[in-house]
């Protein structure tokens, strides 16, 4: 899909604000103190992104590049992406009117944002972190799917334990540690683990949502 950045946002306004009115009004989850705004959207090594704003959640978005082809990527499947301040995993997603495309999610749900105003100071806070190589992380990014079996018992590999488990018990700075700093000073709190990320991030904002599970 070929669009420049100014018809990009407008087009992911458009399609979630009939999301807004068609899907998700009256749902208890949303921020009633937000609207559906885009910020910052680009051009970035050959791909559109920018960050997405809704009452329900904060994403940064991907639209894939001429060379791109994600249509046989399951829903849900993890793509890491490289930006100056390290690598983000980014989730293939699908919306009708929109097609394929990555997210990588921020905030879900939205009640600790106060106003919109504040919501776009979170969402400029992490562009300018994501854009910045001063803000990388010198080490190895950790392979959150590997942790996950480790921690499972799954598979043991030669790794440092007093590492894993500062970074299982949030003491560590893990692969995302640049939006974290570059979010301090301005009065919102990280949910790393907000409520059903997957379905809202998923199929459940899709027009054949009501045949799709899990």
């Amino acid at each position: 899909m070929s669009l420049d950045p100014q018809a990009a946002a407008e087009l992911f306004v458009e399609v979630f604000d009939r999301v807004h009115r068609e899907q998700m009004a009256g749902l208890p989850l949303l921020n009633d103190r937000l609207q559906v705004e885009t910020l910052g959207f680009r051009v970035f090594e050959g791909r559109m992104i920018g960050i997405l704003i809704t009452p329900w959640l904060m994403n940064v978005v991907m639209m894939p590049g001429e060379n791109d082809d994600w249509s046989s990527d399951e829903l849900g499947h993890k793509i890491p992406q490289r930006f100056p301040a390290g690598t983000y995993k980014f989730m293939v997603n699908e919306i009708e009117g929109i097609g394929r495309y990555l997210t990588h999610s921020l905030y879900s749900p939205m009640r600790e944002f106060s106003s919109q105003n504040h919501a776009l100071a979170a969402a400029e806070s992490w562009l300018r972190t994501a854009m910045d190589p001063a803000q990388a992380d010198q080490r190895d990014p950790i392979d959150e799917e590997l942790l996950g079996r480790v921690m499972r018992g799954e598979e043991t590999p030669d790794i440092d334990v007093d590492e894993l488990e500062s970074i299982a018990f949030g003491q560590g700075d893990a692969v995302e540690a640049p939006r974290v700093r570059g979010l301090q000073g301005i009065g919102v709190r990280v949910e790393e683990k907000g409520i059903s990320r997957r379905d809202l991030l998923r199929g459940r904002l899709r027009s054949d949502s009501a045949n799709e599970t899990g």
